[in-house]
């Protein structure tokens, strides 16, 4: 029985081994070059766009569920943070778990009214909602200052981190933690029952809903829990960035298409994927910044051969990696 139970208890100690390499390397990497801010702004962009990413493929890659309006979550929650701070004097750091909860609830009544619908509608629906909800801060400048841009305040300094802009480590270190957070969520959703419901709808709704199971029930736990967190990232973003605008360009179809290429580009029904494609794609963009609008062809021509010769992302280049 010993020798029976050697290969899962290797193949427990590799999986560890790998987390905790990657681990030290998000931690130690920062810290060790923390002079060079460059390094840790881009650590901040591909963990936010990674993150996002593994939201979006619980959705997609789990559930099946297209959301054409994901930007449009992650402007519900930086939206909710930043007016409640404002306008109610509520401390940033509630207003991160307000920030969820706004997209979160966003996305339940979203949900309730788009998810019976399937496939491509639904991702259209999605999109409309996302885009009613940009064009009424638009249109709401007394409130959200609209275009002219809404000024969002720092995060207080807590047990003695100092949250100025001027000191990035602190975010970072903050948004490492709230992606460890997030993403356990997801994995510990995605390998339990709830995740087998999801597998399965995806696979064959009308077979699930025969074995008495409620497609549209597992469906809302999918949407509402990725909108969660999508909205308190948002809200990390709203605080971190200090100024937002309810542009195309930040809330809008272009920032939805780089979430949904981090998921297809790590690979859809990972999760870890999208993290892995975040650095990637990220540091891409960074290292050829120089070449101006050439890197987008380079960017462009990077995601065609992913196409081509790695259809299943990162994720089916596993070992390579490893």
């Amino acid at each position: 029985m010993s020798f029976l139970g050697s290969p899962q208890k290797g193949m427990n100690a590799s999986r560890y081994i790998k987390l905790s390499l990657v681990l030290a390397f998000l931690i130690l990497v920062p810290l060790i070059w923390r002079e060079n801010r460059f390094i840790t702004t881009v650590f901040i962009s591909a963990l936010m766009f990674g993150i996002w990413g593994v939201m979006y493929d619980l959705q997609i890659g789990y559930a099946g569920l297209y959301n054409f309006g994901f930007a449009g979550f992650i402007c519900a929650g930086a939206y909710g943070s930043a007016l409640a701070a404002l306008h109610y004097e509520i401390n940033p750091w509630y207003g991160l778990l307000i920030g969820g909860i706004a997209s979160g609830v966003l996305g339940f009544f979203t949900g309730l009214v788009t998810l019976r619908l399937r496939g491509i509608f639904v991702g259209l629906a999605t999109w409309f909602v996302a885009e009613v909800l940009r064009w009424t801060i638009s249109n709401t400048p007394g409130y959200t200052r609209g275009m002219l841009g809404l000024a969002v305040k720092p995060l207080p300094d807590i047990f003695g981190l100092n949250y100025s802009r001027a000191e990035l480590l602190p975010y970072y270190y903050l948004l490492l933690l709230l992606v460890i957070i997030s993403f356990t969520i997801a994995f510990l959703m995605v390998n339990s029952k709830i995740g087998l419901s999801f597998k399965a709808i995806r696979e064959d709704q009308l077979a699930t809903e025969t074995l008495g199971l409620s497609a549209t029930k597992y469906k809302l736990i999918n949407f509402t829990t990725a909108c969660f967190f999508t909205g308190v990232i948002g809200a990390f973003y709203a605080h971190y960035l200090g100024i937002l605008t309810p542009d195309t360009t930040e809330f809008g179809v272009p920032r939805t298409v780089e979430v949904l290429t981090m998921a297809y580009v790590g690979g859809r029904g990972t999760l870890w994927g999208s993290i892995a494609a975040g650095f990637l794609l990220i540091g891409f963009q960074e290292y050829f910044r120089e070449l101006a609008a050439w890197r987008l062809v380079l960017f462009g021509a990077l995601l065609i051969s992913i196409m081509l010769y790695a259809p299943k992302g990162l994720a089916g280049l596993k070992k390579y990696i490893w």
